[in-house]
């Protein structure tokens, strides 16, 4: 029986194998982790093995674990949408290069190196850098064709520390690797957690149950099992408190994942990354090239996915499909877009087909310059842009997408890629699109930059030209005459009209971040209604509902709005008869149905309380009495003021809709969910 007094410190470094795909990743990861070296085809999402383990003691006698894993991230272009969400807390990256390649030894490792440095610093800006080694695999089968001189320059230019030749088949240089591995990890910089003795338990019991066949289990049948396992350990409250921190610990590290609706954990939280990247790559293969699949095929799982990654069991599938589906929706990587034949999921990413030229010269407004990830720089701005209220997305290409702004304008952005890692983003108008409304957009396009690629990397051009011929003046020219204190130039071209060469900013105030912050705000509630949308769905399949509705019949047009109203933001209610299954007596159903809500709001309206209602509220008060559940008095629209809510209601809240401030609607949100944030995914 494990000690639950004695404490311990617990550190957890992760460390991240990249590189295109073929490089070598799988054998290296293999035998750095003690398992024998076998011939390995590409990995699918990604494997997780523990390559070092141990205990220090601190000063004052405190002990620490200290676990390094290694990531072993999957690197077909597939994948790279996704498992750059998984780079922002590695303490240490190994970027792979293949030494038998006579091409381009060196594909893949600027854009790995430029993600990994975004993605850090964009999720935690106060954190160290991870370390970077520059690892040459493969190296029995050749030489490597590129000099020292050129990996030093490499290396300088990009920020890595060290580099390495291996060879995992032969054992070349795996011990130095391994050495190198532990020495570049800063353990004073990394988040720990102070635990018992019992934690350690429940995180060995859990990573067993990922480690078996399970995959998807609820949160109670892990907890019973474990249990049974440790009865004599403490009393139920608090071994359950420590068994739910323990979850949260270890998907903080995402090594499980607790799902957004019936209170799941997917103990291999990979075959997300599996099942996203290939329902990814079924979108890009659409014959017409413009990178969609139908929700309905989605959600059935009518597409390809690797056998080796495929789950059996049909009831596990479909939970899973939900949840990747929520996963794309909520990291602003596809957008759910209703069509005549059904609902679309479209990625821009990918989009394969090319709009037909670059912006026309004399619409080009702006140019942005930047380093980082920018297949994932452009998808999510302009999935955000689709999202934004304001702004109504019109068509999209691989490489540009435009958008009619709602007080009139067609805004749009060109991208290409200049070299690996880096981009030129173009902005473009057409004539009725203010200055306003031109300003409003690039400032927006600007704080997604600033937001999303590399840090000081992010370098403005504004385009300055003839309104009469178009001709566009060169930068340089630009810059001298501003220096010079001219506002204004002949055009070079035609000579008959005047450049004025006064910016953006010189002509109109700056765009409040006000506005900006409401667009952002407007594009996340667009983006989180369309992610409920997938978990409302799983809620559905698990018969999870969330809250219990209790109403006076004669009131269930005004009750069933407000229903709706909740099911949009991802809240399930159970408030109708016709949500009881065949044979089922109606007052059974009721009680097992409070008994696992987690919430009641009793409504009251113009009609009073209807005949059932009575039974339903001591239903409510009862199961309050066991247990932490929250009971809500909602009054509707055309209550009279001087009505009487039955006694025991008085002790709660009450959500008043015959007022407009605060939102009741709101209100009623907050108190039925608790405030809770949503479970699942990472922001």
């Amino acid at each position: 029986m494990a000690d639950t007094t004695s404490s311990r410190t617990y550190a957890n470094a992760k460390a991240v194998l990249l590189g295109d795909t073929g490089v070598g990743k799988s054998g290296l990861s293999l035998v750095l982790s003690g398992q024998p070296y076998r011939p390995t085809d590409s990995t699918h999402a990604r494997s997780v093995w523990t390559f070092h383990n141990s205990e220090v003691e601190l000063p004052g006698g405190l002990k620490e674990t200290r676990e390094i894993l290694l990531w072993d991230l999957a690197g077909q272009p597939g994948y790279r949408l996704i498992h750059q969400l998984h780079l922002a807390e590695a303490a240490v990256a190994l970027v792979l290069f293949d030494a038998r390649s006579e091409s381009d030894p060196f594909a893949g490792v600027q854009y790995w190196m430029r993600a990994l440095r975004q993605y850090q610093d964009a999720r935690q800006p106060e954190a160290a850098p991870a370390s970077a080694i520059l690892v040459a695999a493969r190296v029995d089968r050749g030489g490597i064709p590129a000099t020292q001189q050129r990996i030093r320059a490499l290396c300088q230019e990009l920020g890595i520390s060290a580099y390495l030749e291996t060879s995992a088949k032969e054992g070349w240089g795996i011990p130095e690797l391994a050495e190198t591995i532990r020495r570049a990890i800063d353990w004073a910089a990394l988040p720990r957690s102070v635990s018992t003795e019992l934690f350690g338990a429940i995180k060995r019991f859990l990573i067993d149950e990922r480690d078996s066949d399970r995959v998807l289990a609820p949160v109670e049948d892990l907890f019973r099992l474990y249990r049974r396992q440790y009865s004599e350990q403490m009393v139920d409250d608090e071994l359950r408190a420590a068994f739910e921190t323990c979850v949260r610990l270890l998907e903080g590290r995402d090594l499980v994942r607790r799902l957004s609706f019936g209170d799941f954990v997917l103990l291999r939280p990979e075959l997300l990354d599996a099942y996203a990247s290939a329902l990814i790559d079924a979108a890009r293969g659409q014959p017409d090239g413009l990178g969609y699949i139908s929700e309905s095929d989605a959600l059935a799982g009518r597409f390809p996915i690797p056998d080796d990654a495929r789950l059996r069991g049909a009831n596990e599938e479909r939970l899973l499909l939900i949840a990747t589906v929520e996963e794309l929706l909520r990291h602003d990587l596809a957008l759910r877009e209703p069509t005549d034949g059904g609902v679309d999921l479209i990625f821009p990413s990918q989009f394969t087909h090319d709009r037909p030229d670059s912006p026309n010269p004399a619409t080009t407004d702006v140019v942005f310059r930047f380093d980082g990830a920018l297949t994932m720089i452009y998808a999510t701005l302009a999935v955000r842009l689709s999202h934004v209220p304001s702004h109504r997305p019109e068509m999209m290409w691989r490489n540009a997408s435009t958008y009619q702004a709602s007080v009139g304008g067609r805004c749009g952005l060109h991208v290409r890629e200049v070299e690996e890692g880096r981009g030129e983003l173009t902005l473009f108008y057409d004539e009725s699109a203010s200055e306003e409304t031109r300003f409003l957009f690039e400032d927006y396009v600007r704080a997604h930059l600033t937001k999303r690629a590399l840090p000081g990397s992010v370098l403005r051009e504004r385009v300055f030209r003839c309104p009469n011929c178009g001709y566009r003046l060169p930068a340089d020219l630009v810059q001298l005459r501003r220096d010079r204190g001219h506002t204004t130039m002949p055009c070079p071209a035609c000579e008959e009209a005047r450049i004025s060469l006064l910016d953006r900013e010189d002509r109109l105030e700056a765009a409040s971040m006000q506005s900006v912050r409401e667009m952002d705000e407007g594009a996340d509630v667009v983006r989180n209604r369309a992610a409920a949308t997938a978990i409302i769905r799983g809620k559905e399949e698990l018969g999870d509902y969330d809250v219990f509705l209790s109403y006076n019949s004669k009131d269930r047009a005004a009750v069933a709005a407000i229903a709706e109203r909740l099911r949009v933001e991802g809240v399930l209610a159970w408030f109708d008869t016709r949500d009881i299954g065949a044979g089922r007596r109606w007052q059974d159903e009721l009680e097992r149905q409070i008994r696992k809500v987690g919430a009641g709001a009793v409504f009251v309206g113009p009609h009073g309380l209807g005949p059932w209602q009575d039974m339903e509220q001591q239903a409510l008060v009862n199961e309050s009495a066991k247990r932490a559940f929250r009971i809500v008095p909602v009054l509707l629209p055309r209550v009279r003021d001087d009505v009487e809510l039955p006694v025991f209601l008085g002790q709660w809240q009450v959500v008043d809709f015959r007022a407009s401030e605060p939102d009741p609607f709101r209100a009623l949100l907050s108190a039925i969910t608790g405030e809770r944030s949503r479970g699942g995914l990472p922001s």
